[in-house]
Formats: structure tokens, sequence, C-alpha cells
């Protein structure tokens, strides 16, 4: 059947789709405030005439290339692509100004393929154990890796502790405008219709980390961002150096893995846990949001580990793990498929999807080594050009997502913000943090409290949840027992009259 399955994915027609849909998830990538929702709900419809295999194999070409595109602006302008691109930025744009901007496109390119290597293992190998662990998730274990995710903000604060602190509750704040998650009553809206939706992440993104990048950049004066630039060799030498970390790819590919399975979580959350679990691990931390190639590694990793694993509970369940994947469980349905057993027993097709998957990772690999050079450039070009495309490309980002003014207004407001509160060292990736996980936080809050009849003990009696209970408050604590700890060999050796 995989022999049978290789053969269908590399027909004539399946490697062309493949191909044109590598092509433009490149480019709508790369386009700031688009992402890969976008990109594979503007083709969907072109699917309808496609065999089952062909149409599979084009959205997960277009799903895989623009979520590795959207690093480029990443890491080359300080604009996310998409919201699984924000902690791209904080390592990656830092090595860009210095000069760098190929070595990192190349740890982006290594970094992404690795990731969706792990996840397609994940997701051929290992996706009956990995629903089985995610079926044993509920309210009460949701809640509390949200509650596990925002302890890393004392590590996303860099420093600035009570700062981050504070800006993550207004992260928490700005989750909790619109409906309530379980009555649906409207909360602080102010009367005003756009607030009776959420806040969505893509606007506020755009502003904190390009819009104010582009006032920084204005008020820099005339320049380019690097005022050197790396031979286009460096690309290479970026992908070698990504693979010269095995144990940080091994991490965040099981992070990736881990919230890509668990539905609602997505790429978002992977690319910014990942970053703050390296950045928890690593030996110098103080070096992260200024170059560290780590730091730009596990996200990637992460990201692209975390789009297939969301595929697992699509395919096995019919749950979509993210928004996105929503959309091939549409596509699914489309062709006549329901997912689960049915998918599974549908004879050479889900082989044929597997290897479409596996090769839609090498495709956007073999794009950004051809065109990542050439990305590179962006570099050079002086401030006076860059800064009004940053500022059209982010009001583009922000109204093509929803299709909504509004948006535009919060970008810009947020942009504002975020340029002050860099201006006076405030941790903006806080914000988004906050903004990312108060959703989950809240409405698993109050399910689980319904389910344990309004008794907080509900979260200590179910056992998953007491180990993160238990994994929180050690991690939390961790800085003030490290040193206990240190000095425990002092006290137990022997003495000098022994």
């Amino acid at each position: 059947m995989w022999l049978d399955g290789l053969l269908v994915a590399f027909q004539g027609e399946n490697i062309l789709f493949l191909l044109l849909g590598t092509l433009y998830g490149l480019l709508i990538g790369a386009l700031p405030g688009l992402g890969p929702s976008f990109g594979v709900a503007s083709m969907l419809p072109l699917t309808y005439n496609m065999e089952p295999a062909t149409a599979i194999i084009f959205l997960a070409a277009i799903h895989a290339s623009t979520t590795y595109g959207d690093s480029i602006a990443s890491i080359l302008i300080n604009t996310p692509g998409g919201a699984g691109s924000v902690a791209s930025c904080w390592d990656g744009y830092p090595l860009a100004r210095q000069g760098k901007s190929g070595l990192a496109l190349g740890i982006s390119t290594g970094g992404s393929l690795a990731g969706g290597i792990v996840g397609w293992l994940s997701l051929v190998l290992i996706s009956p154990i990995l629903v089985t662990v995610a079926l044993l998730i509920g309210p009460t274990e949701y809640t509390m890796i949200a509650l596990l995710a925002l302890s890393l903000l004392s590590v996303a604060a860099q420093g600035e502790t009570i700062k981050g602190l504070m800006l993550g509750g207004l992260g928490l704040l700005l989750a909790f405008i619109g409906p309530d998650p379980i009555n649906g009553f409207m909360r602080f809206t102010f009367g005003l219709q756009y607030f009776e939706d959420t806040i969505e992440i893509i606007p506020v993104a755009l502003g904190l980390f390009a819009l104010s990048q582009a006032i920084a950049l204005g008020t820099a004066g005339s320049g380019t961002i690097a005022e050197t630039f790396t031979a286009s060799d460096s690309v290479w030498s970026g992908v070698k150096e990504a693979f010269r970390r095995p144990v940080t790819m091994i991490r965040s590919g099981i992070i990736g893995i881990l919230l890509g399975v668990m539905p609602a979580l997505g790429i978002s959350t992977a690319n910014i846990v990942a970053y703050l679990m390296e950045k928890r691990a690593a030996k110098d931390p103080e070096t992260f949001g200024q170059g560290n190639v780590n730091g730009l590694l596990a996200p990637e990793v992460a990201k692209n580990a975390c789009v297939v694993g969301d595929l697992i509970p699509t395919f096995t369940l019919g749950i979509p793990g993210s928004a996105t994947t929503a959309l091939f469980l549409a596509a699914l349905m489309l062709h006549g498929i329901t997912p689960g057993p049915e998918f599974f027993q549908k004879g050479v097709l889900p082989y044929a999807v597997f290897i479409g998957i596996l090769m839609s990772q090498v495709a956007f690999f073999g794009g950004g080594m051809l065109l990542a050079r050439y990305f590179a450039h962006v570099v050079r070009i002086p401030n006076a050009i860059l800064v009004p495309l940053i500022m059209v490309l982010s009001v583009l980002g922000s109204y093509a997502y929803r299709n909504e003014l509004l948006d535009v207004v919060v970008m810009i407001v947020f942009g504002i913000l975020g340029y002050i509160l860099s201006r006076h060292r405030y941790p903006v990736a806080c914000i988004v943090l906050g903004l990312v996980l108060g959703q989950m936080l809240e409405g698993n809050f109050q399910r689980a409290l319904i389910l344990g009849d309004g008794k907080y003990t509900v979260f200590v009696t179910e056992p998953i949840s007491l180990v993160l209970l238990i994994v929180t408050i050690l991690f939390l604590a961790w800085p003030y027992l490290a040193p206990l700890f240190k000095r425990v060999p002092s006290y137990l050796a022997p003495s000098g009259d022994d």
C-alpha cells in the first residue's frame, strides 16, 4: 500500500499541484498577516473538481510552505508573517541586523524541514498513541497547561519580571473582551459591536512587532537594517548550523507535536512555548533576543512539527487541531470522505496523502534554498523605502485577515503602544502570550468548575492535572530551589578532619 501510495503521489498532476501549492504558499507566507489559514482557504474552492489525493496534497503543500514562509518577514523586517511566527522575530531579526540574514534564513529553512519531518513521523507512526493521550486531556488539564504556559511569562520578560507580569495581565484582559465562553454574555465591549467578537492576535501582533518596528526604523533616519550583508552561501551554512543542534530540534519537535495534537492550541502557542522552553534550558539565556541561534531554531522546529501534528486529530478523529486543519476537514467532506476509520479504509488514498505531506516538506525546503538568497537582500533596502513598505503590508495584513477596517485601527493603536513600551524596555511579547492563552484558560477553567460542582479541588483530584500543577509550581520555584541543591554536595562532602 505504501508503494501504491508512492506511485499515486508521484503522478504528474499531483507533482504539478505540489509545486504550484509550494510557490503560492511561499508568496502568501512572505506577506505579513495572511498566514496558513488564508492560503488554504483561498485555494479550497479550486479543489472541488480535483481527485481527493490531489486536493489534499495541494492544500498540504500550501499549508507547509506558508508556515515556513511566515518566518521570512519575521526574520528580515521584524514583521510576523502570521500568528505562528511571532517568536521567530525575537532572535531572527537581530541576526539580520548583524548582517547574518542568510544564516538566519538557512536556520529557519533547516529547522522547518526538521520539524516537518518529526511531525510527519508522529503522524504516520505514533498517531494512535498521541490521540489516546489527547483524549485523556479535559478542561482541568487544559487549564493547568495554560497556567504552565503563563508561568513562562517570567522567562519571556527577559529580566523584567514585574513589567512582564503587568503586560501578561494586559494580554489576559484583552482575551476576556467579547462573549463569555460559557454563557455568551458580553464583557468589556463598551457598547461597540466590534468588541462583541474576540480581539484577534493578528492585528495585535502586527502592531506590536511590525508597525512599532517601522516607527523605530523611521526615527532612526536613513540607512539599512544591516550595515553589512553576508554572502548567499550563508543560507546553506545556516542549514548546517541548524542540524548541528539535535537536542534543540528534538526538544522543540516534541513540544510542537504535543501542542499540535491537542485541539485549539496550534502553532501560535507552539512557536512561543518552544522559544521560552529553549531559553529556560539554555546556559546563556541572557543572549536570547540578541541573535541566539537556538532562539530562532526552536520556534521554527516547533511550529512546523505542530503543523503536521495538527493533522493527527483531524484525520483520525475528525477533530480539527486548528483553524487551518478545519479547512482540511472541509476538504475531506467536500470529497465525500468521513475522517476517522473510514479515511484509513480508503485503500491507497491515506498512503498517497501521507507521502504527499512528506513531499510538501521537501518541496518548501527546496523552494526556500533556491529563493532564500534573494529574500535576504531585503536587508539592503533603505529605511526610506522599507518603512512605508512595512506600514502598507501591516495595514493590508490586518485588513485582509477578516476584511474588518477596525482591525487596522487596533493594529495602529498597538503599533504606537509597542513602540512606546519597547523604548522603555517593556517585554511586549508578554502581551501576546497572555492574549493567546487567555481564552483557553478562562473557558476551560469554567468548564472544569462546572464538572467539579464548583469545587476547586477538581484541579488536584485529576492525576494529570495534579502532575501539571506540581510541574508549574516547581518551574516557578526552581530559581529559588536551584541554589539550595547546589549547596547539598558541600554539606555531604567529608570534612578535612575526616
